[in-house]
């Protein structure tokens, strides 16, 4: 382990000062200065101090709205998923259960990447998955990717990264419509009207419709293990009004009201998930003199979710009801002659709701010290869980009810942060930054109920829990020559558990209201490298992480948690409890895990021509856990599933003329592990997977487009399944084709 670190290293190290070497010997003729290719003066949102992208000190990419318009993806979470550094797996988000949909990167893990829309959290502040289905592809105007930690920033779940989606704003009264048709019965409808009533008033409403009766994730062979499944799908509708002011020439703001639904089925007759999520955000910037600002923003959503795992089983007696998930199969011929019974698994309704506010004042000074911002941040989450959970059924007309689980909390996150950069040459920018955070848990309630056995003895309140921890980071960008620049930073991060994590007990999966947060220190080794039509970017990251928030697996045999016994045993007082509520074993969070990451991402950007622009890049990621506690068996020092060490893609733009734009992409998944255990790393293959796209103007406010996703129809998976159980296992997207038109008045 130790020499393959020390050889990823030295090897990056050698390919970061051979590149300088060669590109300061190219560059140092007049003929080649003059045509050298600057970083586009961005600034960086995120960055919470405007910082131009030249000057970041962690990897950083801007996404464009023509880079946006040229990709085939249909929703944002397949768009990023051919971006450096992402750890994406399996069925799009829109056909997958939305409380699995993690954001992963440098093979980080779960719920370690913050994702903001115009600076404000967009994730569920319940499960902490990325809700994509509220950023239509349509109202975006750029992307902003921070990599590395930034909870010196953005305080939890800023471990592995920042994700801002930039939102469009009204620049002329105008509208555009946009609808596509495709694969699957796939359509998407977006409409946006602009309105500019005055000089300090602009408005502007979007609506957007989704719908997708989607593919089969389940291999064709083991779909007779799941009588009735059938191909999820879902519904998504969007409407948004937003209003921007400036009544004067120092002031300006925004107000924005939003209303979210998604309607997934991800199984058939029963396995429904239904959102519903309206919310609010508003925010103003005061320019207080020449060197000197306030910008406060506030933002409420409330989420209204009602949970379905359904299931359909093949009724072999009274108490035997086979299908996938039993640990006997049904077998072919049982298929063909046996009824078929549906049924619930779950049935969870969950009412939650986020409040926060944050505010930062900016100044700038001089040459030396460039700027210094402090900033404070509040966000309360608060949820109400109720679980009712089935076992298979023991006839044809009863839902065989087996549990009932109730749990209600509450999670304060207060922080306060300063940041200042300074030049002590005019060559050298360093940025340091620390925030001290505080987490509390309040009104803390946990009941589960059985048929057999009543309400544990363990149910009830359970007392309030509060954690501090500081957060900083350092960074410094220097400016070796007119075309190289070095960067390096280090800094450590938290990421606080979900109230899924703590409060939702349901069947056998224990909730643990004494998890604590995770922790990452890591640092990185950078470089941006540009001479003539050429830009190159290089990066190494190291991580560690400590407390790592997983389940782990309980038995009778172990020594069990205090919640466990809590809840599971049918006498939580004596001396040797139980499993009883609970059945044989049980999965239970912890904070029994820690772990690495390190890693290589490389960049390319050659404009061949003035009509050909070609983008590459390859990342190479070793994440590995380095020590596991109880009820864990993932092997150490290997690969962790689901992530690929090596990821390439090789893309091409070409504009033939001002009406024709086309896009070819070439992504390639490495090989990976799907399934570990104290014995056993299960590997799969590598897939190369071509995507395409072509706009064309047909008029000057009419363009049509068609675009295809995994062009060879390459039958692949790149999820997580048990290797005793294949019929696990989620299909990624076939080939999948759709056509549209963009209409501007």
């Amino acid at each position: 382990m130790e020499f393959k670190l020390k050889s990823s290293l030295s090897a990056s190290l050698l390919y970061l000062f051979l590149y300088m070497a060669v590109v300061a010997s190219c560059c140092a003729e007049d003929s080649i200065q003059n045509v050298i290719q600057k970083l586009p003066e961005i600034t960086v949102s995120a960055s919470r101090n405007e910082s131009y992208l030249a000057d970041m000190t962690t990897h950083t990419t801007i996404i464009t709205i023509a880079e946006i318009q040229n990709s085939p993806a249909q929703s944002l979470d397949q768009f990023l998923k051919t971006i450096p550094g992402f750890n994406f797996s399996g069925a799009p988000t829109y056909l997958s259960d939305p409380t699995g949909t993690q954001t992963k990167i440098r093979g980080l893990g779960n719920a370690k990447v913050l994702v903001l829309l115009d600076g404000i959290p967009i994730l569920d502040p319940f499960y902490l998955t990325t809700q994509w289905f509220r950023v239509p592809m349509s109202g975006i105007e750029r992307i902003e990717i921070i990599r590395g930690g930034d909870s010196s920033l953005w305080g939890s779940m800023a471990v592995g990264g920042v994700i801002n989606v930039i939102t469009k704003t009204p620049k002329t009264n105008s509208a555009d419509i946009s609808f596509s048709a495709g694969s699957f019965g796939t359509s998407n409808v977006s409409a946006t009207k602009n309105m500019i009533i005055s000089d300090a008033l602009k408005m502007s409403l979007s609506v957007n419709h989704f719908e997708t009766s989607g593919y089969a994730v389940t291999p064709s062979q083991f779909l007779y293990l799941y009588p009735n499944k059938k191909p999820p799908t879902d519904v998504t509708e969007n409407f948004q009004l937003s209003a921007y002011f400036s009544p004067s020439i120092d002031l300006k703001g925004y107000m924005r009201a939003g209303y979210y639904s998604q309607d997934q089925n991800l199984y058939g007759t029963f396995g429904r998930n239904y959102q519903l999520s309206p919310n609010i955000s508003l925010g103003f910037t005061r320019q207080l003199n020449d060197s000197s600002t306030i910008d406060i923003k506030a933002w409420a959503q409330n989420v209204l979710f009602n949970k379905t795992n359904g299931s359909s089983c093949y009724l072999v007696s009274a108490s035997s009801c086979l299908n996938g998930d039993s640990s006997t199969l049904p077998s072919v011929a049982q298929s063909k002659t046996l009824s078929v019974v549906n049924y619930f698994k779950q049935l969870g309704a969950q009412g939650y709701q986020e409040r926060g506010v944050s505010t930062a004042y900016s100044k700038s000074f001089n040459h030396l010290v460039n700027n210094v911002q402090v900033g404070a941040d509040y966000r309360r989450l608060s949820v109400n869980d109720t679980e009712q959970y089935y076992g298979a059924p023991t006839s044809t007309f009863t839902q065989n009810l087996t549990g009932l689980a109730y749990g209600q909390g509450a999670q304060d996150f207060t922080g306060a942060y300063v940041q200042t950069k300074v030049s002590p040459l005019d060559s050298t920018q360093i940025t340091l930054s620390g925030r001290l955070d505080n987490w509390a848990n309040t009104n803390r309630i946990y009941n589960l109920t059985t048929t057999a056995n009543g309400t544990s003895p363990g149910s009830g309140s359970h007392a309030n829990l509060s954690k501090q921890q500081f957060n900083p980071s350092l960074g410094v960008h220097y400016d070796f020559n007119d075309n190289i620049d070095l960067r390096v930073a280090t800094y450590r991060s938290f990421r606080a558990p979900g109230l899924n994590n703590q409060t939702r007990s349901y069947s056998t999966t224990i909730a643990n209201p004494d998890l604590i947060p995770e922790t990452m220190t890591g640092w990185e080794l950078g470089s941006n490298q540009r001479w003539g039509a050429w830009s190159s970017g290089f990066t190494y990251f190291h991580n560690s992480l400590s407390n790592m928030i997983a389940t782990s697996t309980y038995t009778i045999a172990n020594t069990l948690p205090q919640p466990v016994i809590n809840l599971c045993s049918t006498a939580a007082t004596n001396a040797t409890p139980n499993l009883t509520n609970c059945g044989s074993s049980v999965s239970f969070y912890s904070n029994n895990q820690n772990g690495e990451s390190n890693g290589v991402e490389l960049t390319q950007k050659w404009k061949a021509r003035q009509d050909l622009t070609f983008d590459a890049f390859y990342t190479y990621i070793h994440t590995y856990l380095t020590s596991r506690g109880t009820g864990v068996t993932t092997l150490l020092n290997t690969q962790l599933v689901g992530i690929p060490r090596s990821t390439a893609s090789l893309s091409g733009t070409y504009s033939a003329n001002s009406k024709l734009q086309a896009y070819l992409q070439m992504y390639y998944i490495g090989a990976l592990s799907y399934y570990q255990s104290s014995s056993l790393n299960a590997i799969q293959g590598s897939n190369t997977i071509f995507n395409a796209n072509v706009n064309y103007k047909i008029q000057t406010s009419v363009e049509a487009f068609v675009s295809v996703i995994n062009m060879f129809n390459r039958h692949y998976q790149d999820n997580t399944f048990t290797a005793t159980s294949p019929q696990g296992q989620t299909l990624s997207p076939p080939r999948t084709m759709n056509v549209g038109l963009r209409l501007l008045f």
